[in-house]
């Protein structure tokens, strides 16, 4: 990670923390000026608090055993005051937009400091411009609307024995199993496929907000753009001879990698292997610890193999759950409907 990165993500945890305690000190001048005494009693209780301190670091336990019950009367009542001042019991809490980390961007674990997962995909964010995944803010299960797949059979014009809608409910709850037990070593990744339009995108960023709900980590990139960077990274680590960047570590490492578009990008053996390498490492890094994939394009299984050797086609036949998308293209839909 360059210094510059770093500088702008720790002014930026920095600036959270600020706001969290801003925030704080509204609330209480806004409690103050409705309850006068309520700010009599927390200074009262930090007096108290002091005081315990003090008896703690003086091991006398007897003072501090009574200056403790003091201070749990004492907040017992300003809880009482700030309920019945028409506050919630929470209301003096500071809000952090990370629980984890109270927004520090670290955690302490059995192994030491590490950076929290808010942390981790932060630096992805900035390391991968085009990996955004705001979409997901929009393109959710919330906002999954089944009405934009045909209710009817017709296996001539969609190439599935149900309807598309019967066929997206099977996918969506499958996706849906998929972010329960993400946790789960060994669970497969997710191949969607489909002709354009069916919703592989949508439904990739619905799992991916689950997934980032969860406190994980998620890279999402097209496939001409994932492999770009790849390329771009080693041309620049020969030109200038830096050494290895964290790429590699990222993509290999990331909980959840979303490879959308794969076959639109440029095909050469150099990226045969790249790719075959990638899904190989995931794999094993998925046997110990959540490292899943999806991967969404246009090509069927048996399109597949057509457009990649043997090795690439056999891992995502036997490391990934397929789905098939159809139905009409949901962008014409939805622009008729507005």
């Amino acid at each position: 990670m360059s210094s510059d990165i770093f500088s702008r993500l720790k002014s930026e945890y920095e600036l959270k923390q600020k706001d969290a305690l801003d925030q704080l000190e509204r609330k209480k001048s806004e409690l103050y000026k409705k309850t006068p005494y309520f700010k009599e009693l927390d200074f009262d209780v930090k007096i108290l608090g002091v005081k315990y301190n003090k008896a703690i670091l003086g091991e006398d336990t007897e003072k501090a055993q009574e200056l403790l019950n003091e201070l749990i009367i004492l907040k017992n009542k300003r809880q009482m005051l700030l309920e019945k001042s028409g506050y919630g019991s929470d209301f003096l809490e500071i809000r952090f937009e990370c629980t984890n980390c109270d927004d520090t961007g670290y955690v302490q674990t059995a192994y030491g400091t590490e950076k929290c997962s808010c942390f981790k995909q932060k630096l992805l964010d900035y390391m991968y411009t085009q990996s955004n995944l705001k979409l997901t803010q929009k393109e959710n299960f919330e906002n999954f609307d089944l009405t934009c797949y045909p209710d009817y059979i017709d296996k001539e014009k969609f190439g599935i024995e149900i309807s598309p809608r019967a066929n997206i409910k099977i996918i969506r709850s499958f996706c849906q199993e998929f972010t329960k037990n993400f946790n789960k070593p060994g669970e497969k990744g997710l191949y969607f496929c489909g002709p354009t339009g069916t919703g592989k995108t949508f439904m990739a960023n619905c799992v991916a907000k689950e997934i980032l709900n969860l406190n994980r980590t998620v890279l999402y990139q097209t496939a001409p753009r994932l492999f770009d960077i790849i390329t771009e990274q080693k041309v620049r680590k020969f030109r200038e001879n830096i050494e290895e960047s964290s790429i590699h570590n990222d993509i290999y490492n990331v909980d959840l990698l979303i490879i959308d578009d794969l076959g639109t990008e440029p095909r050469s053996e150099a990226r045969y292997a790249e790719f075959s390498n990638i899904l190989n490492i995931r794999e094993m890094n998925n046997l110990v610890k959540p490292c899943k994939t999806i991967i969404s394009t246009n090509f069927n299984p048996k399109q597949l193999s057509k457009h990649y050797d043997e090795r690439i086609v056999s891992r995502v036949i036997g490391c990934f759950n397929m789905f098939h998308f159809a139905g009409d293209d949901i962008r014409i839909i939805k622009a008729i409907k507005s």
